[in-house]
């Protein structure tokens, strides 16, 4: 009989709001098992829009999330779930992992 370890329950002491991020995304990978995704959002530039009356759209970097690839994967999986079947309640994935 093997054990299996057990995740500990999610906490959200902090509130930690939700980000709007509708725009632009990038995933960077390396060195070594991380992997950084940063999400963007256009919003307009806010001197010009008061000074000129001017809409200047440009995307701002709103989140970076650095992950294992472990993870990433288990993201992958979920995303491939949940698009395939939206009806589907979205299970949690991934979770800690060894760091060598």
């Amino acid at each position: 009989m093997s054990i299996v370890p057990q995740e500990p329950p999610a906490v959200d002491p902090d509130n930690v709001p939700e980000t709007l991020c509708i725009g632009r995304f990038n995933l960077s990978v390396g060195p070594g098992p991380l992997a950084t995704l940063t999400f963007t959002h256009v919003r307009n530039k806010t001197g010009p829009l008061i000074d000129n009356s001017q809409i200047e759209p440009e995307s701002v970097v709103r989140a970076r999330i650095v992950t294992t690839l472990e993870n990433l994967a288990a993201l992958k999986d979920l995303l491939n779930t949940v698009i395939q079947d939206p009806a589907s309640p979205a299970a949690s994935a991934g979770g800690a992992s060894k760091m060598n």
